[in-house]
């Protein structure tokens, strides 16, 4: 077991009742924060972020209950992890370890030309993003970053680090879930565009001194369409620094366990779907 003199906490959250997928998630990250003697917290339906929401969008914010309830500040650190992501075989490496700021989280680098060149289920492309972030410019004075190749950068809300600085920050500083939403729903952009995701990548960048984790912390693997996908190929990102992997394919949820193993652990040569 790896000691840490930090108190902190790998938590995940669900609305409904757990899949198959889930619970296997749930078992390989109770193991891990064990090994790394974190604490471990799983909230089922828990109905803290819904009570701030207008209507049944509130499910997608619970995963942000960190800057909500006051039983978190317990920790030094609060790991968020969805239940479509899984640590690979063997690991060792102790995610608290890494240095971050007020939040750490992951970039999509594969996003930004992605959506240039398709239009991702939910009206989300490149033209929309630049919208969003005008929006955003527009209501909070903040310019959102670009990659090198000029891109919108994508930020994925599925594993994101809270610092207790950054818990205390947020319940400072971001604006309320139903005056974001309020506000993006008058722009008449989709519905992705006023939840979760963008709400917390909008106000990390406008409120926070945030860092980019290594990749590796979040690999995933996710179906493509259009031009860079004509035939829903899988676009995987794991390479040899991978260490947590995001499991986006259809029906996942409902994988056994020996199928997720081979996904996450696995060659696509060697995986049985």
């Amino acid at each position: 077991m790896v000691v840490s003199m930090q108190k902190n906490l790998i938590y995940q959250v669900w609305d409904g009742d757990l899949r198959p997928g889930c619970t296997y998630s749930e078992k390989l990250f109770r193991y891990y924060a064990n090994m790394i003697d974190a604490d471990y917290r799983l909230d089922l339906n828990p109905n803290i972020a819904s009570k701030h929401v207008k209507g049944k969008d509130g499910m997608y914010f619970e995963w942000l209950n960190p800057i909500l309830d006051d039983s978190f500040l317990d920790y030094d650190k609060v790991l968020v992890v969805d239940l479509d992501i899984f640590p690979v075989d063997k690991l060792k490496n102790n995610i608290f370890n890494e240095s971050v700021k007020d939040f750490g989280i992951c970039t999509e680098p594969f996003q930004g030309k992605y959506r240039a060149s398709t239009n991702v289920p939910g009206n989300i492309n490149m033209k929309n993003d630049e919208r969003w972030a005008s929006e955003v410019k527009r209501l909070y004075g903040s310019t959102m970053p670009r990659d090198v190749n000029g891109y919108l950068k994508v930020y994925n809300a599925g594993m994101v680090m809270f610092t207790k600085n950054g818990m205390k920050l947020a319940r400072e500083k971001f604006t309320p879930f139903q005056d974001y939403i309020n506000d993006m729903q008058k722009t008449g952009l989709s519905r992705f565009y006023t939840v979760d995701q963008n709400y917390f990548h909008a106000m990390m960048v406008t409120h926070s001194d945030y860092t980019e984790m290594q990749n590796g912390w979040n690999s995933y693997i996710h179906y493509t369409r259009g031009p860079l996908g004509m035939i829903d190929p899988v676009h995987d990102s794991r390479n040899a620094f991978t260490k947590f992997v995001h499991v986006q394919l259809s029906g996942a949820d409902y994988f056994h366990t020996d199928k997720l193993y081979h996904v996450v652990n696995s060659p696509r040569s060697k995986w049985e779907i």
